[in-house]
Order: structure tokens, then C-alpha cells, then sequence
């Protein structure tokens, strides 16, 4: 039950985050050359790249390690990593603008 409601908030605040820089890079981009919004999108998108290599990363280590930790450790990370990213394409589609 804990899980599940930290979970939620994970989605939520990365949610939250996304929205707001997506946002401001879509409302900076405004009037700009369609390259130029382009970019803007893409560095909305970094954060989650780098989350997404540290995430891989950790669950190779958690492979390794899993007869120590179990298997339920590894589920519960791959859980939160697919609730940060769900929040964070969410806030990105979210806080673009519509061209």
C-alpha cells in the first residue's frame, strides 16, 4: 500500500517537473524557427535520457546482485522507474505548445 502511494507521488512530482520546463522552453521557443522549437523539446526530454542510463545501469547491478537482494527488489525498481517516466512524458506532452 506505501509502495503504491509512493509510486503516485513519484508520478506526480515528475510530472510537475516536466510540466513547468517544457512549459517555459515552449513559451522561450515562441516565435522562433521550427529547428529552433525542436530543440527546445529535446532539452525538455534530456532529464529523462539521463534518468532512463542511470535507471539501466542500476538494474544491471540489481541483476548481479540478485540472488542477495531478491527478486522483489528488482520489480519495485523497475516500478518506480516506469512511474517517473510516465510522469515526465506526461509533463512534457503536457507543457508543449501545439504549433
Amino acid at each position: 500500500m506505501y509502495f503504491l502511494a509512493a509510486c503516485l507521488i513519484v508520478v506526480v512530482l515528475s510530472f510537475e517537473v516536466s510540466f513547468r520546463r517544457a512549459w517555459i522552453l515552449s513559451r522561450n521557443s515562441r516565435g522562433a524557427a521550427p529547428a529552433q522549437r525542436l530543440a527546445a523539446r529535446r532539452r525538455a526530454l534530456w532529464p529523462a535520457f539521463c534518468a532512463l542510463i542511470c535507471t539501466l545501469l542500476v538494474l544491471i547491478g540489481f541483476d548481479h546482485l540478485q540472488d542477495e537482494l531478491g527478486l522483489s527488489a528488482k520489480a519495485n525498481l523497475m516500478m518506480l522507474s516506469a512511474s517517473f517516466f510516465s510522469g515526465w512524458f506526461l509533463g512534457v506532452i503536457a507543457g508543449m505548445d501545439q504549433d
